[in-house]
């Protein structure tokens, strides 16, 4: 991941409390094992001094390289919180913005194995309780779709945050510009697949109220696991991409909704 070569070189200076002196001990053992390449140990080391900057910096680093994407975007949002330098803040917002892309594409592999997986199966079994199975399964990976998409619509929304605010610390870090144009590209991919190419009004309308139920459908699942901000988030994306969506009243109500709890929380 990108700026972790120095993570040796931040190192706090032992000092008289057993608490300065753990953050050191965590900070040297965690580097040692990092730059080994041994991403579990370092992690581990890492976690025994939270309350230091560098330290929960590290461990998202670390469980970065372990491809949890989950713990890593949990630690490195944690580090945007504590108070460290404008430009150890371009570097968090960074890797949160990597993070977030990376479990984005991630989560767009998935997809693509569900759908495939989707493709190839049949509710058509002449025994009842087979068949009821059958449909039980499909469902359940029809589900996993739907959270699936609504994942990388969030994912991409926060990586392209991370990359904004890493520019306006950094206007210069000409990794996350071009980080941001990718990730915005592939928003815009989505919208173009989701948006097709409709022929007449009548289309179009039916492509406006599929796209809406699709981000609506999106939003509930994140509601479900208390992400108002996500959802939030994914709603005004999707009125951003597609301004038409304000002729539809039961998507602004659902903004309205998503919106008042957001603010709420």
């Amino acid at each position: 991941m990108k700026r972790t070569g120095y993570i040796a070189c931040l190192l706090a200076m032992a000092c008289g409390s057993p608490q300065d002196r753990l953050a050191d001990e965590a900070l040297r053992y965690g580097a040692e094992h990092y730059h080994a390449a041994e991403y579990l140990e370092a992690d581990s080391a890492f976690a025994l001094a939270p309350e230091d900057e560098h330290a929960v910096r590290n461990r998202g680093n670390a469980l970065f390289k372990l491809k949890d994407w989950t713990t890593a975007i949990t630690q490195l949002r944690n580090a945007t919180t504590m108070d460290s330098s404008v430009a150890e803040q371009a570097i968090v917002r960074y890797n949160l913005g990597r993070a977030h892309l990376a479990e984005a594409m991630q989560a767009d592999t998935l997809v693509r194995r569900q759908r495939e997986a989707l493709a190839n199966m049949r509710a058509d079994a002449t025994d009842i309780a087979t068949k009821v199975n059958q449909i039980v399964v499909r469902d359940s990976v029809q589900r996993d779709v739907v959270r699936l998409e609504a994942l990388i619509d969030s994912s991409l929304v926060q990586s392209l945050d991370g990359f904004r605010q890493c520019l306006r610390r950094d206007p210069t870090d000409e990794d996350a510009r071009y980080n941001f144009a990718f990730a915005q590209r592939l928003v815009r991919q989505r919208a173009d697949r989701e948006g097709g190419d409709g022929k007449d009004g009548k289309d179009k309308d039916q492509q406006l109220s599929a796209r809406a139920e699709r981000l609506m459908h999106r939003a509930d699942s994140l509601v479900e696991v208390f992400k108002f901000r996500d959802a939030l988030d994914l709603l005004q994306l999707g009125l951003k991409q597609d301004p038409t969506l304000k002729q539809k009243k039961e998507y602004m109500d659902k903004l309205d909704t998503v919106n008042k709890a957001a603010q709420a929380k």
